[in-house]
C-alpha cells in the first residue's frame, strides 16, 4: 500500500511510470512560502488546445492491493482508524473537508480533490506532456498536499479554478491551501497566469510568507522532450571545409537559413524566434546547441515562405517558439503546426522566456553561464563555450545588485556547481557575484570590450587545435550571428565576435592561436567583410604627436605612440592638410616656405597579418619666422642697398641708403615675415 511522504522530513525520488521524466536527486532546498511565486513561470494560459478529462488516467491501482488512488488518500487522510477490507471497502473511518470543515464518517460523502485541477493543469502546461507523464500527475501519492479529501459542495465550487477565483472558507486554511498550489505548480512546472501569480503573492505574504517550505522534487522540466538527443551529437551537421566558408543571405532571415541548411532532414528541434530583437533568440542559441536542432528568424506577424519551407525540410519532432504573442504570433504559430508539433517558451520578460527556455533543453547541468540579457555580444560569445560542455546560458539583468530568486531557483533545480559570470562589473554586477559565489563555485571572465570578453572566453574553454571550426560574427549587430551561435554550440566551435573591417588585435591573436581548420563567416561581407574572415587583424593604433618648436629654422619629430608590437611606420608631413613633397622621415625641418602654415602628420602602420591603418595628428599651431630684435640705435649698413631686395638675418634692424639716397631698413612687414629692405 503506497504511504505518502511528508514534506517536512523528506524529499522523495519519484516512483512514477518509466517514461516520466525526473530531474536527478539533489539535496533537499529550504525557502519560505513568500519566495514561491518568484519561482513559477508566468504565461497566459493555453486555449489553443482542447481538454479532455480522459487524457488523465486516474484512480489507477500502483502498487495492486485493490486500493485506487482515491482509496489511498482516505485511508491516509482518515482521522480515525481504517479498517481495509477485501476490494479495498473501507470502515471504521472518518474524513473532515479543510476546505469547509465538513466532517462524515461516510466515503460516499467524500471526494479526493486534485488541489491544481485536472483541467487547469493542462492549461498550465500539462496539454504537451505524454499521457504517462499526465498519469504520474494524476496519481500523485509522493507529497501529502497534491491529492486532498473534500466535501461535494467545496469540491464542486472550487472546480478548476485558481486561487484568484476561488479560496477555502475556511479561512485559516487558506495559507496551506495557497502554499499546496504554488507547490504543486513548482513540482510539476506548470505555469501561472497574471492574475494567478497576484493572488499568489497576495496570500503568501505577512506571517505565512514567513513559513519555512522544503522544495519538493521537480517531477517534470516544462516542455521538455521525451528523449532528448545526447549532447553534441553533431552526425546529422555536415563538416565544414577547410579554409573559410561563408553563410549569408540576403536578409537576416536567410542568413539564418544557410546556417540552417547545414542540418540534416529529421531534427529533434527547430527553433524559431523573432528577427526584431535579440533577447528571446539569444536564449533560444544555447538551447538549440544542446537539442540539435537550428534556430530560425521570422518576421513577427508572418511566417515567411523561405522559412517554413525550410523548416518543412527539416522534419523536426518539435518545434518551439521562442517568446510570448508579442515576439512571435499567433498566425505564425497556426503556420508552424501545419509542419510539426509547435510548444511557445514564453513569459512576461526576456528573463522569464529565457528561464523556461532552460528548462526545456536541460534536464540537468553542472555549469552554467550567467550573462546580461540587456546587450547581446557576451551571451553570443559564450553560446560556443555553452555547447562545447552541455551548459546553459541564463540571462539576467545584469545592472541589478543581486540574482532574481526565479534564476537561483533554476540553477537550483538544475543541480548546478559552478557558474561562470560572463562579462565585466558593468555587464554582471558585484552583487550578483557576491550572491553565487555564497552558493556556487563562481568564476568571472571578462575583458576590456567585448571582443576581448569573447577571446577570453574561447581562450579558457577551447584547447588550441581541438575545435573542428571557429564561428566569426560582427559584434555590432545581433542577427547573423544568432542562428550561427546555435550551430557553433552544436559543432563545439568557439564564437568570436568582429569589427567589420578587420578582427580586433585580442580576438586577432586569440583566433590565429585556435588553429581550426575551417572558419565560418557569419553574415555577407558587410557585416564582416573577406579581410576579417581571413583573420586579418585591426592593429592597435593611436594618434601620433609632434614635438619641436613651430619656428623656421626649426625641426619637428613625430612620435607613432603606441602600436602593435612589430609594427612598422611610414609617414607623410602635412602642411595645411596638404602633403608636403618628400617629407617622408619621421622628422620635418622647418622652412621659410612653412611660415603661417599649420602642421600636421599622418603615420601609416603596417604589420604581416594586419589591415594597414592610417592615423593623423592634430595640427601644429601656425610656423612663425624668428623673432628679430631691432636695436636701439640701428647700426647702418656700409653699402648701397636695393629696396625690397632681401637682407640677411644678421642685418636686421640695420640703416641703408639706396644710391638715390632714399633711407631703407632690414625688417618685416606686417603681411611678409621675410627680411627685406624696406622704408625706414
Amino acid at each position: 500500500m503506497l504511504r505518502r511522504a511528508l514534506l517536512a522530513t523528506v524529499t522523495t525520488t519519484a516512483v512514477v511510470a518509466t517514461m516520466l521524466i525526473t530531474l536527478p536527486a539533489a539535496a533537499a532546498t529550504t525557502t519560505t512560502a513568500a519566495d514561491l511565486p518568484s519561482l513559477l513561470r508566468v504565461e497566459v494560459a493555453d486555449t489553443a488546445h482542447s481538454y479532455a478529462r480522459s487524457a488523465f488516467e486516474h484512480r489507477i491501482d500502483a502498487d495492486g492491493d485493490e486500493c485506487n488512488t482515491r482509496y489511498e488518500v482516505l485511508i491516509e487522510e482518515s482521522t480515525t482508524p481504517v479498517s481495509v477490507e477485501s476490494g479495498c471497502s473501507l470502515t471504521g473511518g472518518t474524513w473532515v473537508s479543510p476546505y469547509d470543515g465538513f466532517a462524515t464518517t461516510a466515503v460516499t460523502e467524500i471526494q479526493i480533490d486534485h488541489v491544481v485541477a485536472l483541467a487547469e493543469a493542462w492549461r498550465s502546461g500539462a496539454w504537451a506532456w505524454t499521457s504517462d507523464q499526465r498519469r504520474a500527475f494524476a496519481n500523485e501519492l509522493d507529497v501529502p498536499y497534491a491529492l486532498t479529501a473534500a466535501s461535494e459542495t467545496s469540491n464542486q465550487a472550487k472546480a478548476d479554478k485558481d486561487p484568484a477565483k476561488w479560496l477555502p472558507s475556511n479561512t485559516s486554511y487558506v495559507c496551506e491551501y495557497v502554499t499546496s498550489w504554488a507547490l504543486v505548480k513548482y513540482r510539476w512546472s506548470l505555469s501561472v497566469d497574471a492574475q494567478e501569480l497576484a493572488a499568489l503573492q497576495r496570500e503568501l505574504s505577512g506571517s505565512c510568507g514567513d513559513t519555512t517550505i522544503t522544495l519538493p522534487e521537480v517531477m517534470v522540466t516544462a516542455g521538455a522532450p521525451i528523449d532528448q538527443p545526447a549532447p553534441n551529437d553533431d552526425a546529422s551537421i555536415a563538416p565544414f571545409p577547410g579554409g573559410i566558408t561563408r553563410l549569408a543571405g540576403a536578409s537576416r532571415y536567410e542568413t539564418a537559413i544557410a546556417v540552417s541548411k547545414k542540418y540534416a532532414r529529421g531534427v529533434p528541434a527547430v527553433f524559431v524566434a523573432t528577427g526584431l530583437n535579440f533577447p528571446d533568440a539569444l536564449s533560444a542559441a544555447a538551447a538549440a546547441a544542446r537539442l540539435g536542432g537550428p534556430l530560425l528568424l521570422t518576421p513577427p506577424t508572418e511566417l515567411a515562405p523561405a522559412v517554413r519551407d525550410e523548416i518543412a525540410r527539416l522534419q523536426p519532432e518539435t518545434i518551439y517558439i521562442a517568446g510570448d504573442q508579442g515576439a512571435v504570433s499567433r498566425s505564425v504559430e497556426t503556420a508552424l503546426e501545419k509542419i510539426a508539433p509547435v510548444q511557445r517558451l514564453g513569459g512576461l520578460s526576456r528573463y522569464d522566456t529565457g528561464n523556461r527556455i532552460v528548462e526545456t533543453a536541460f534536464r540537468s547541468a553542472s555549469q552554467a553561464f550567467i550573462a546580461t540579457g540587456r546587450t547581446f555580444p557576451d551571451a553570443l560569445a559564450a553560446s560556443g563555450a555553452a555547447g562545447g560542455i552541455g551548459a546553459p546560458v541564463i540571462l539576467v539583468d545584469g545592472v541589478q545588485s543581486s540574482l532574481p530568486a526565479s534564476s537561483d531557483a533554476l540553477l537550483k533545480k538544475l543541480g548546478v556547481t559552478s557558474v561562470t559570470i560572463v562579462g565585466g562589473p558593468g555587464a554582471v554586477s558585484p552583487g550578483i557575484e557576491t550572491q553565487l559565489s555564497r552558493t556556487y563555485a563562481t568564476t568571472r571572465i571578462g575583458g576590456a570590450s567585448r571582443y576581448e570578453t569573447a577571446a577570453n572566453i574561447n581562450d579558457t574553454y577551447f584547447a588550441r587545435g581541438t575545435a573542428p571550426a571557429a564561428f566569426i560574427a560582427t559584434g555590432l549587430n545581433f542577427p547573423d550571428a544568432l542562428a550561427g551561435a546555435a550551430l557553433a554550440g552544436r559543432m563545439k566551435g568557439p564564437v568570436y565576435v568582429t569589427a567589420t573591417a578587420c578582427v580586433p588585435e585580442v580576438a586577432h591573436v586569440s583566433l590565429a592561436a585556435q588553429g581550426a581548420a575551417s572558419t565560418v563567416a557569419l553574415g555577407s561581407a558587410n557585416v564582416v567583410s573577406d579581410n576579417a574572415a581571413a583573420n586579418l587583424g585591426c592593429l592597435t593604433a593611436s594618434v601620433p604627436t609632434i614635438s619641436g618648436s613651430t619656428v623656421v629654422g626649426s625641426t619637428l619629430t613625430a612620435s607613432p605612440g603606441s602600436w602593435t608590437a612589430g609594427t612598422a611606420f611610414r609617414y607623410q608631413w602635412l602642411a595645411n592638410g596638404a602633403a608636403i613633397s618628400g617629407a617622408t622621415s619621421a622628422s620635418l625641418a622647418l622652412s621659410s616656405g612653412l611660415a603661417g602654415k599649420k602642421i600636421s602628420v599622418r603615420v601609416t602602420g603596417s604589420r604581416s597579418g594586419y589591415i594597414a591603418s592610417t592615423v593623423a595628428s592634430r595640427a601644429t599651431a601656425a610656423v612663425t619666422s624668428p623673432q628679430v630684435t631691432v636695436p636701439s640705435t640701428p647700426p647702418r649698413y656700409s653699402g648701397y642697398v636695393t629696396a625690397g631686395a632681401y637682407c640677411a638675418k644678421q642685418y636686421a634692424g640695420w640703416i641703408g641708403y639706396t644710391v638715390t639716397g632714399l633711407k631703407m631698413q632690414c625688417k618685416t612687414s606686417s603681411t611678409d615675415s621675410r627680411l627685406r629692405w624696406r622704408a625706414a
